[in-house]
């Protein structure tokens, strides 16, 4: 098979010139993911739609173009644009009718960043479902701030790009964080795929997400 693309904790295969497999480095179960997920094609939210699901195993349809990040480092996309876009991503996932959602809550992505936007000939498409469940929406917002920040802050070639952008995402987005702030904190910090520059820059990277709350 050939590999397309290998993230942090897992490798993505070409099945043909229509469908991929995504095979999970830590051998999770992709099931719970795959329900996700076809319960969100169902409610029309614009993501890949799965085929099968078999222990770290998950096929789904190939979604083709660059990702929001690729588009904004070579100035495809400038920060506006991008930040609005990202923006109405999270509005319409969080307006979801969802079963199970408690009040003041919805379903929560807890990935939502632009290396998981795709830039299709038909819209944008989000993808890796791993980490999504019920949850308040200012939590998934005050997630995406930290992520971003703390990639930007560790990474010289990205922070001219990234910053700018979150602070416009910051204060674009329509879910205010500011009271999920602390446990978007302990979720981005339980998270063994930081880098180790990006966890050196963590306590920096958390009181700018504050600031711009």
């Amino acid at each position: 098979m050939e590999l397309l693309g290998t993230g942090r904790d897992a490798d993505v295969f070409a099945l043909g010139p229509d469908r991929v497999l995504r095979r999970s480095r830590d051998g999770r179960s992709s099931e719970r993911e795959a329900g996700l997920m076809r319960q969100l094609v169902d409610l029309g939210y614009p993501l890949p739609r799965v085929h099968s699901a078999a222990g770290p195993e998950l096929v789904m349809d190939r979604v083709d173009g660059p990702t929001l990040g690729e588009a904004l480092l070579i100035g495809a996309v400038d920060a506006s644009h991008g930040a609005g876009l990202l923006a109405g991503l999270h509005r319409d996932l969080h307006d979801l009718a969802w079963p199970g959602a408690g009040p003041g809550e919805c379903l929560v992505h807890l990935d939502l960043h632009p290396l998981n936007v795709i830039l299709t000939a038909s819209g944008p498409v989000l993808i890796d479902w791993t980490n999504a469940r019920v949850g308040r929406a200012g939590l998934d917002v005050a997630v995406t701030v930290l992520v971003l920040v703390q990639v930007g802050l560790a990474d010289d070639a990205l922070r001219e790009v990234l910053l700018p952008f979150t602070e416009e995402f910051a204060a674009r987005a329509a879910t205010p964080y500011a009271a999920e702030l602390a446990e978007a904190t302990a979720f981005r910090r339980a998270n063994p795929h930081q880098t180790e520059d990006e966890a050196a820059r963590f306590d920096e990277a958390v009181e700018i997400t504050r600031r711009w709350a």
